[in-house]
């Protein structure tokens, strides 16, 4: 799915070959992470140092993630939405609303110990 979302803003990342690195690299590592990694690494859960492995791999995972985010954003995304009159503003408005929404549907409903167990 990442593979063809890649593929349909190819006319837009064409002009930003940095743009078109980070999301090859993420789209690989992603790859990775989906069909590989706990396969390849779970005996590293093992011991106390096979963790800390897997926690700085995957802090890096993270951050290379969020640097292809920020970059695609703010070089080509950004520039697309606030030609079509979606500020950064507007999304936080309907992010924050969407999100009052979704916590006054659910806030009524109690989900405790006892009723897990049952």
């Amino acid at each position: 799915m990442m593979g063809k979302l890649i593929k349909r803003v190819e006319p837009h990342t064409s002009a930003y070959p940095e743009v078109v690195d980070d999301l090859t690299r993420s789209l690989k590592r992603r790859n990775d992470l989906v069909h590989n990694f706990w396969r390849e690494r779970i005996q590293d859960m093992i011991s106390e140092a096979g963790r800390t492995r897997l926690c700085t791999d995957l802090k890096a995972d993270c951050r290379l993630l969020t640097q292809t985010d920020e970059r695609f954003s703010g070089t080509v995304l950004d520039p697309i939405m606030e030609s079509m009159g979606i500020t950064a503003e507007a999304i936080e408005a309907q992010y924050v609303k969407e999100r009052r929404e979704a916590t006054a549907r659910y806030e009524t409903e109690a989900f405790t110990a006892e009723e897990d167990s049952a």
